[in-house]
């Protein structure tokens, strides 16, 4: 593919991701558990900026954003002068992050790992950044459960991931998280309905280093 059309692509994927995470559903998942956010705190693909005014300010002691994409960024900059609210911003990626070892209370991933290249990578880089107690807040979707949405999913993901900014509609976030390492402490987990069904499972929660 030319680096015109890629381009095209990626900006069509970039307006389809961010107003699609505003979507109803997801806005109510995230009111659900962003709040349960505490200490240092690290959003990973923080994107635009869609939680920050979720934040609870006195459980937070401080709060840093990463996000590959620079026009992105200032997206959640601007967002963030709205609300007054201090937060650092720094261009990087998930499977990479520009964070220090075990500097991290509580790190929050939403609606990202489904997105990134390599997630079993970026979820190694996460357990490197938290502290020993501390909590990864995740929201995702991913395959379905059903019978008959999974083939669907399966049939139209190559087309969605280049209309949505690589989004994979057939990964099992639970599962990755568990090979990784997580032990999963599941707060919601049901299926999106209407026209976002195809999206498959909406799952919510907290996620801690396991231990042997």
């Amino acid at each position: 593919m030319c680096g015109f059309c890629q381009g095209i692509l990626k900006s069509v994927g970039r307006v389809i991701v961010n107003k699609g995470c505003s979507a109803p559903p997801f806005r109510a998942m995230r009111e659900r558990i962003i709040p349960t956010a505490y200490g240092d705190v690290l959003e990973v693909g923080v994107g635009s900026g869609h939680n920050l005014d979720l934040y609870d300010r006195e459980r937070t002691k401080t709060l840093v954003g990463v996000d590959p994409d620079a026009k992105i960024l200032a997206l959640a900059r601007r967002r963030a002068d709205d609300l007054q609210r201090h937060v650092r911003l720094l261009e990087g990626t998930a499977e990479d992050l520009p964070i220090e070892t075990s500097s991290v209370d509580t790190l929050v991933a939403s609606y990202l790992l489904c997105t990134v290249v390599d997630p079993e990578r970026a979820l190694s880089e996460m357990r490197r950044v938290l502290r020993a107690e501390g909590q990864l807040i995740f929201l995702e979707h991913g395959a379905s459960r059903g019978r008959l949405l999974p083939r669907i999913q399966s049939r139209v993901n190559g087309a969605w991931k280049l209309l949505a900014g690589g989004c994979n509609l057939t990964w099992e976030p639970l599962a990755a998280l568990a090979r990784s390492g997580f032990h999963v402490e599941l707060l919601a987990d049901e299926e999106f309905g209407g026209r976002m069904r195809f999206l498959g499972s909406h799952v919510g929660g907290i996620a801690r280093r396991a231990t042997a």
